[in-house]
This record gives C-alpha cells, structure tokens and sequence, in this order.
C-alpha cells in the first residue's frame, strides 16, 4: 500500500513539473495561469475582455496581470473603470502601492554603501529621508542628493534634497535653446539676489522691453511701435543702418500717460560710426509729441546720399510711435524699448 501512494506521488510530481498549471482554468496559457472570474474557453487563446482578470507567469518567468503576454518581468495591464477611492485615487489605477502607516517609506531602492549592512536609498519614496514629510528622491550615489522632490510643499531640488522654492538648483543651469519676442511683444528681465532665487526688480514693470522692427520708403510713414502700456516712463533706442556698414543709433526718452494727453518723445544722444567728427544727431523738438533728428556725415552709398538717415518720430497717442522717413533710401527701422517706471 505505501509503495501505490508512493508511486501515485512520484507521478503527480512529474506531472507538475511537465506541464502547465492552471487554476480556475482547464486550459492554462503559461507555467501558472490564474484565472479570477473563471470565464476563459477551454480550448484556444482567451479574449482580450477574459484576460483582464487573470494572472500569468510565463515559462521565461514573466508575470502578467490583466494580459496572458507579459513583455516585462512584470506587466501590469490597465483593465479598471475609474471610480474614486479617496485621495484623488482612483480603482482604475495600473499599479498602487500602498503603506497605511502614517509618515512611513512607500517605496524605496537601496544600495549598500560599502559597509556590512549599512543600505542607504537611490532610488524611492521615503517620507523620512532627511527629515522632509513626504520626499521623492533619485541619487547616483546611495545618501546622494540628485534630485529630489517635496511632496509636502511641491518644491523640487536638483542637486539638493532640501529644496527651498518651487524649482531649487545647487549649481549652473543652462538653457540651450530661448524664443525669440516677435514684433511688440512685452518682455520682462529676470534679476538673481545674493541667495540665487531668481526675481524682478523694483516692480511688476521694471525693465520690461519691447521691440519691433519696421521698413519704411522714402517719405512715408510707419507705425514703429505700439501697445506701448499706459503710464510708463521709458528710455527707446532707434537704429537704422545701410549695407555699408554705417549705423545710426539715437536715444529718446518717453512717457505714455494717456490721461489729458500726457504723452512725450525727447531725442538725448546717438552716435553714427561715421570716418568724420561729426559722430552725433542733431534733434529738434518740434513739439510735446513729435522729435526730428538729422544726421551729417553718411556716406553716400547704398543707394542714399548723407541724408539717408534723417527721420521723425512722432507720437499719435500713448501707445503708439511713428517713424517718417526724411532721407533718400528705404530702410529698415528698429526700436527697443525699456521701461523704467
């Protein structure tokens, strides 16, 4: 009697070993195959629908949860309809790991740091590294300080664990690639104070720059800048130049007070890049909103003659300057406009 058992043992054993083992299922797909609702054919491939309750580990050691074809070591497919369990989660969620514990580790990747059994985190979810509730963190090096994020306050460090404001950096940042304002697109400066943290000065509006840049032929007139916000003081430079090489820059300030028509343009200095003394513009003010400048010793070239740079600015309202050609040569007109108060 005790050879039959040991023998009908001996056969169930090898039978296990050699084949596949299904649970719930008569026709498992892989070396362990659970089927939860007990819903799969007994013959052929499960559907798509009967594979969202089943659990599979393959003959390769891949699991799969809700799919008979892991492609992972483990392989979680989505199957959930989302219904809200608390906390912003939801039941549809591919994976949830979960510690009831309060102030406790979620997840966490450890290395050893060299010493017997000595682990510190790389890699994890750890609400009590470094003192910080709630801190997600990645690290080259086990204790290291990488990146790391506050869960608590959302600040995100990058190479610091205790990152102080929205976006903390512990060494230089680089921005390879910056767009370029278009047309009178408002611009502000971004100043540093001794601790780094990125700023504007004096005010919401300090140091804002407009720029624009327009051609105009000979005698007409353009718009060289509007949208010009309302009760600012300003410094505007204005350059026009030729395609030899000569350059004209003038500065004006300005004013854009639209109440009883507080608005103005005064011409300061300039400077032509010109072979004779005469390196200045000559201003008249003709009135409150309207400025003409000469300039003498361009070179007649490019199609101008010496007076291929004279123009008039001109303001027709407070958010807004024109520019009318005085010379003799199309051009194109550029202003840059940087805003004080």
């Amino acid at each position: 009697m005790k050879k039959n058992i040991l023998l009908l043992s001996m056969l169930i054993i090898a039978s296990f070993t050699h084949a596949q083992v299904g649970i719930q299922t008569s026709n498992p797909q892989g070396s362990l195959h659970v089927d939860g609702a007990k819903d799969n054919p007994a013959t052929g491939t499960p559907t798509d629908v009967q594979q969202s309750n089943d659990f599979i580990v393959t003959s390769t050691g891949m699991v799969g949860i809700g799919n008979l074809t892991p492609l992972s070591n483990l392989h979680v497919l989505n199957r959930g309809t989302a219904t809200g369990i608390g906390g912003g989660e939801a039941t549809n969620t591919g994976l949830l790991i979960e510690n009831p514990i309060a102030n406790n580790s979620i997840l966490s990747i450890l290395r050893t740091t060299g010493t017997t059994g000595i682990k510190q985190a790389v890699m994890g979810i750890n609400p009590n590294f470094n003192g910080n509730n709630g801190v997600f963190i990645i690290s080259r090096v086990p204790g290291g300080n990488d990146l790391a994020i506050d869960l608590t306050l959302g600040n995100i460090g990058v190479a610091t664990n205790t990152p102080t404001n929205t976006l903390d950096v512990a060494g230089s940042t680089r921005v390879r690639t910056m767009d370029i304002a278009a047309g009178a697109t408002i611009v502000t400066p971004i100043y540093s104070d001794g601790n780094g943290v990125l700023n504007k000065a004096v005010s919401n509006v300090y140091g804002t720059v407009i720029n624009n840049t327009v051609n105009v032929t000979v005698g007409a007139t353009g718009t060289l800048i509007a949208g010009i916000p309302n009760a600012g003081v300003y410094k505007a430079v204005v350059s026009v130049g030729n395609a030899c090489a000569r350059t004209a820059v003038a500065e004006y300030y300005v004013t854009s007070n639209a109440f009883n028509n507080a608005f103005s343009i005064k011409g300061i200095d300039g400077l032509l890049n010109t072979d004779t003394t005469s390196k200045g513009p000559v201003f008249t003010e003709v009135n409150r909103t309207t400025t003409s400048v000469v300039w003498s010793g361009v070179p007649n070239c490019a199609g101008g003659t010496g007076s291929a740079f004279s123009y008039t600015l001109t303001m027709p309202s407070a958010d807004m300057i024109n520019i009318t050609n005085n010379g003799d040569a199309a051009l194109d007109y550029r202003i840059i406009l940087t805003r004080f108060f």
